[in-house]
């Protein structure tokens, strides 16, 4: 048994750093799938999972919420005040916990997937994750014309935008957010923007809307967008896993 008691201790304190992860997460994102959550917590295994979710659940700290699609059910666990009470608080986090009658169905999928991309770069030692609905975001960023969904840092320190694509805009679109990125970049407010899509096709189109830009007007001057292309880079999110590779 003295063998086994080293073991169960740092069983037990693995446990609680999860515990811990999962929760402080929660305060900014509110609601979590079962998917990115073992993203998150690198759990491979199902059952660790649910026990997982089953006791935080029982302590009052979660919600389960079943989400109804016309693709198919989606369920998510969801933060409660009594967890927002008892965990520190990131200074970006909203005191206000998971409201399932407030779940916007038409982006959704969008914030599962800039959840996915959060984690996975979360894993490679990315760092200072600011929201673009946080209020702190909106505060510092408050001369930008259009938002990106985050901006988070690389482990080398280089502040990155982050906008999640999963439906393409129209050339123009792009022309003007490509504009607003370019104005923040020359104010040193991120110094790369990266555009995470669901597939390789979707990859292929963006860059050909990117290739349908000609020009970026700023002022009164045109500039070729191959000047700021090195500036852009545009990832699947299978990609995202590795990084630190490209």
């Amino acid at each position: 048994m003295k063998n086994k008691l080293p073991h169960v201790i740092d069983a037990k304190r693995r446990g609680r750093e999860k515990e811990h992860m999962l929760l402080s997460i929660l305060h900014t994102e509110k609601f979590i799938n079962f998917k990115n959550l073992q993203l998150l917590l690198s759990i491979s295994d199902k059952s660790n999972t649910y026990k997982l979710l089953k006791k935080l659940t029982n302590k009052g700290y979660l919600v389960k919420h079943i989400v109804k699609l016309p693709s198919g059910n989606i369920t998510l666990w969801g933060i409660t005040q009594a967890a927002l009470t008892d965990i520190d608080s990131p200074e970006y986090a909203s005191p206000i916990a998971f409201e399932p009658s407030k779940i916007n169905f038409t982006n959704l999928n969008h914030r599962l997937l800039t959840q996915r991309t959060r984690f996975f770069l979360h894993h490679l030692n990315w760092g200072s994750w600011q929201p673009a609905d946080s209020y702190v975001f909106k505060e510092k960023f408050k001369s930008v014309t259009h938002r990106p969904d985050a901006v988070m840092t690389s482990p080398k320190g280089i502040d990155v935008a982050l906008e999640i694509e999963l439906t393409l805009k129209s050339p123009t679109r792009y022309r003007s957010i490509i504009k607003s990125h370019i104005l923040a970049l020359q104010k040193k407010q991120w110094s790369h923007v990266i555009y995470v899509v669901a597939s390789d096709t979707a990859k292929k189109n963006l860059k050909k809307r990117f290739e349908r830009m000609n020009y970026i007007a700023i002022g009164e001057t045109r500039t070729p967008f191959s000047m700021y292309e090195k500036l852009f880079s545009i990832f699947t999110i299978d990609e995202m896993k590795d990084l630190k590779h490209n």
